[in-house]
């Protein structure tokens, strides 16, 4: 069935938002990243990194324990009631800002658990607890303008809030502060949020004349709604974060500060599905309402191809250069952290799709609940006993291990909601020729990358380009790569403006 002009502006206009949010999003991601090379690389790794990387954990945990998936339920409801968006996203705020208070108990007891010499947080609690109570009820005002068609506003203002948080990291390294003011910096630049989500509230979302947000029925129909894919989402947060608290207790600070180093993601590749998935599920909502299960599944099936697209040869590259990759950013003294940093990144090869919103706009969330908590008795199950037996390797492999039943039965459940199972949940054939490409050209850059140069820079510089560009002639010559994932990728990474018109159907 040919798309009609109509259909094919739309695509290119949500292709376009989610370019921008993918490219702001991984910009900040980068910098996060970079903040923790700074970090790692500046600070003293016996008596400084262990405080920095302590104080980042706990701040994570807890923003991830506190969103519930209310800040995605914006998505969810102005899609199936855009006329009542300015009271949904202050009703969202209200709701986070009640899930903030017991969140702040949890930090605190994080940070008593984690303190030792070099890691003493308890004079930090006050300040994250502030920190915890500006930046959750403020999260929405981002999804808010991305699914009110401000997805260019959205992307400065994450952007913006990235890099005051990679400023508060860095501080002590730019001006005459102590290491103990990175919470204290966190907060008062953090505040920024506070004034941002009130000037946009009352600018771009106010009240209707005689419109009250409070009303306890759809406080009460928000967050049962959002309480299960908060499950998952705070899942799926914690999950990578349990290992790190294991290693911490189990292993000592040194192993600890080495295991969060490789346990570092590379944004560009972990951001994609999110960034792309917030962008479209509106449309699924729609899509799903209306009943239009064969337009819903073409849609699903084209932004999981255009996410395979940007998300398998990156994550293949990083896995072929990973030994240079992880000494270039954090130094020879990391060089023991590869097998981890590998094992980490070999969890982005699933993450081709926004599973999440689609079962979100399939109204199985409560799906979210089980797979939330499979997960999580998994890795807590396998965690200890792994280390145990294999060190920090044993706690990475636990935390790749726990995606795995949840995953298919994820992709079981969204393929039900197409009409079939989980053979139409997910393009297969596309995947599986995707995976073949990527991997076989990873494992020629693997055995190819010690005849690259002799420094990190000469291999790193050399491998990704000829990695890249191989996979652009393989990718087109297999079918893999089609003309729009080129505009979408060259979009994403700046090197096209315009799109390709789009064909009119011939005459019937």
């Amino acid at each position: 069935m040919s798309s009609s002009p109509s259909d094919a502006a739309a695509n290119r206009k949500e292709s376009h938002s989610a370019t921008m949010y993918v490219a702001a999003r991984s910009i900040a991601g980068m910098l996060l990243l970079i903040a923790y090379v700074i970090a790692l690389r500046s600070y003293d790794a016996r008596t400084q990194v262990p405080y920095v990387m302590g104080v980042l954990l706990v701040y994570e945990s807890a923003i991830a324990l506190g969103s519930l998936g209310l800040p995605d339920a914006v998505f969810y409801f102005i899609g199936r009631t855009p006329e009542r968006a300015a009271a949904i996203v202050r009703q969202t705020s209200a709701l986070l800002l009640g899930a903030a208070l017991p969140v702040t108990v949890f930090a605190s007891i994080a940070a008593g658990v984690m303190s030792s010499k070099h890691m003493d947080l308890l004079p930090a609690i006050p300040w994250l607890a502030l920190v915890i109570l500006i930046e959750l009820p403020t999260q929405p005002a981002v999804n808010q303008l991305i699914a009110a068609g401000y997805a260019g506003t959205a992307s400065l203002l994450y952007l913006g809030f990235s890099i005051l948080r990679t400023g508060a990291v860095l501080a002590p390294l730019v001006i005459d502060v102590p290491l103990e003011s990175i919470p204290v910096t966190m907060a008062i630049l953090g505040s920024t949020r506070l004034i941002a989500h009130l000037w946009i509230l009352r600018r771009l979302f106010p009240m209707k004349p005689g419109e009250a947000w409070v009303d306890w029925s759809a406080l009460r129909t928000i967050f049962l709604w959002a309480l299960p894919a908060g499950l998952a989402v705070t899942v799926g947060k914690i999950n990578p974060q349990i290992d790190k608290y294991t290693v911490k207790l189990m292993l000592g600070e040194k192993v600890f500060t080495q295991y969060t180093a490789a346990a570092l993601e590379i944004p560009m590749v972990t951001l994609i599905p999110y960034a792309i998935g917030a962008v479209m599920q509106v449309r699924f909502v729609r899509l799903f309402a209306a009943g239009d299960r064969v337009e819903l599944s073409r849609v699903w099936h084209a932004t999981v191809r255009k996410t395979m697209a940007a998300v398998l040869p990156l994550a293949m590259v990083i896995l072929a250069l990973a030994p240079d990759i992880l000494v270039a950013l954090l130094g020879e003294e990391f060089a023991s952290a590869v097998v981890p940093f590998q094992i980490f990144t070999a969890i982005t090869l699933h993450r081709v799709a926004a599973y999440g919103p689609m079962l979100q706009a399939t109204n199985q969330t409560r799906l979210l609940v089980r797979t939330s908590t499979l997960i999580l008795l998994t890795n807590l199950v396998l965690t200890v006993p792994l280390t145990l037996l294999i060190g920090s390797n044993g706690a990475a492999i636990a935390t790749v291990v726990a995606n795995i039943p949840a995953w298919l039965l994820t992709l079981s459940r969204i393929g039900r909601a197409m009409g079939g199972g989980i053979g139409v949940a997910l393009p297969w054939r596309f995947y599986l020729r995707s995976l073949l490409v990527t991997g076989a050209l990873g494992l020629a850059l693997h055995f190819l990358r010690p005849h690259l140069g002799d420094t990190i820079g000469m291999r790193i510089g050399i491998g990704v380009p000829v990695y890249l560009a191989s996979y652009l002639v393989v990718g087109r010559l297999t079918g893999i790569v089609s003309a729009d994932d080129l505009w979408f990728l060259g979009g994403y990474f700046g090197l096209k403006r315009k799109p390709p018109q789009p064909r009119l159907p011939p005459p019937s």
